[in-house]
């Protein structure tokens, strides 16, 4: 969980990213490992921010494996719109 008042701007950023990454598509899953080379965040950190947006409804963990612990998430609606804002 992420400890602060608000949705943080890193937090907007990644949805951004997942966004043009997805081409705003609902159902295309996309890689956390290119997630990452775009956003160049440690494994702890990208762990800690797919567990809360997918708790806050705006992403959707699709495949758990891999070096950064989750494979594959997609964006919700909720998420493209928040990423807009």
């Amino acid at each position: 969980m992420i400890i602060g008042g608000g949705f943080s701007e890193k937090n907007k950023r990644f949805l951004e990213t997942v966004a043009e990454l997805s081409g705003r598509d609902v159902k295309k899953r996309i890689a956390v490992k290119q997630i990452n080379n775009a956003m160049e965040l440690d494994r702890t950190e990208i762990k800690n921010i797919l567990e809360y947006l997918d708790e806050l409804g705006y992403l959707k963990i699709k495949t758990i494996g891999g070096p950064l612990l989750y494979g594959h998430v997609s964006i919700t609606q909720e998420g493209l719109e928040k990423a807009a804002e």
